[in-house]
């Protein structure tokens, strides 16, 4: 007596069509994929330069001396242009000095904190070229006068829409910092205005 066993498979047109089904959904799912990394490395940038940001305002409060944070492509100098661009990293140091009218990192300046250069389609453009806390915690001009500055950090994806590719941190009088989502922000990523 013989035994029939019966042999289960896909023709290769069942094969076919599951194939171009897997092809159509991977495309599918792509732009929405890039979206997504392009939105978290925006957050990612934003968060970073914030908690910078918000270490130097406790920094000068806990130390009683002023801190700035400006940015940096070195770790040693500030970048001093009102277009400097932050994502080449930054630098958070106790301003002992303060012998010029920008920030500048000068010989008994302690250096607390050195930011990573952003990569990527990322931009951080600034409307001035630091941030500076004193001891009370409030924002400061290197020369002493009130400081009011925002910075943007700006996603150039085109997977991004122009209502999203962009974080504003807002740094105010005094000295609290917060962090908003401008909208129309051109994919050119533009440097933000000044708060007013």
């Amino acid at each position: 007596m013989t035994t029939s066993r019966k042999i289960y498979g896909m023709t290769m047109i069942e094969l076919m069509v599951t194939l171009a089904i897997m092809a159509l959904l991977a495309t599918l799912a792509a732009p929405s994929f890039n979206q997504v990394i392009a939105s978290t490395r925006v957050s990612a940038a934003t968060n970073e330069l914030y908690g910078s940001l918000a270490l130097a305002k406790s920094e000068a409060v806990r130390a009683g001396n002023r801190v700035t944070v400006c940015p940096s492509s070195n770790a040693t100098t500030c970048l001093t242009s009102a277009s400097a661009t932050w994502a080449t990293g930054w630098v958070v140091f106790q301003d002992v000095s303060r012998t010029t009218s920008f920030a500048s990192i000068d010989a008994g300046d302690n250096i607390v904190q050195i930011g990573q250069e952003v990569s990527g389609d990322i931009s951080i453009l600034g409307s001035t070229p630091y941030a500076s806390f004193a001891s009370d915690g409030t924002a400061k001009l290197i020369n002493g006068g009130f400081y009011q500055g925002r910075i943007r950090v700006c996603s150039r994806s085109t997977s991004l829409q122009n209502d999203t590719r962009a974080r504003d941190i807002t740094i105010l009088r005094s000295g609290r910092i917060e962090i908003s989502k401008p909208t129309g922000v051109a994919a050119t990523c533009p440097a933000p205005s000044a708060p007013t």
